[in-house]
Formats: C-alpha cells, sequence, structure tokens
C-alpha cells in the first residue's frame, strides 16, 4: 500500500460515500496535515453536497494543485472557504512527492 492510500485507509472509517472517499472539513483538515507531515502531495480536492440519493459535485469548489502537490497552507486555505457549508471533500494524493523527498 502506498502512503497515499495508507492515509485514506487510515481516514475511511470516518468517510461517507460508496466507498468512504469523502470526508467532513474537519476529516479533511487532518488529512492535509498528515500529507504535509508524511511529504504525501495533494493533486486535488473536490467538494460535493451529499443527500440520501444524490451526490451533487460542486464546481465552485475545485482545487487543482498538480502544479504545486506540495502547498498544504493552500489546500488549507481552499477548505476554510467551505467553512460553513454542508461539503464532503474527496482528495486526489501523489505518492511521487514522497519519493521526491527521499
Amino acid at each position: 500500500m502506498s502512503a497515499a492510500e495508507a492515509i485514506l485507509a487510515e481516514f475511511r472509517a470516518f468517510g461517507v460515500g460508496r466507498r468512504r472517499d469523502m470526508f467532513c472539513a474537519r476529516s479533511a483538515f487532518d488529512i492535509v496535515d498528515r500529507c504535509a507531515r508524511d511529504g504525501v502531495g495533494v493533486l486535488g480536492i473536490e467538494g460535493f453536497y451529499l443527500t440520501d440519493k444524490m451526490t451533487m459535485p460542486q464546481p465552485d469548489h475545485i482545487l487543482d494543485l498538480s502544479v504545486n502537490p506540495r502547498a498544504y497552507d493552500a489546500a488549507r486555505h481552499f477548505l476554510r472557504l467551505g467553512e460553513g457549508l454542508p461539503l464532503f471533500y474527496e482528495f486526489t494524493l501523489d505518492d511521487d512527492a514522497v519519493k521526491g523527498s527521499v
């Protein structure tokens, strides 16, 4: 299991959705912090509204960090912009950031 997969697996108990891969804001902040600690890059974060029957992507709540996957402060700022909204977040993580730091 890669470092990125291990991080998401650790938080999956707090996740929702079919694959338990969408996280509330508190868990999302914790995931970013864990990525920063372990040197795992954050390629992107997508925000969703969830209902009992639907998953609704929110185009205004998508962050692309593929140019700089170690921009952890930018990821935290993005999550703060959604505070107070009932958003859940899905992450795309990058293990190459780990390999580059060794």
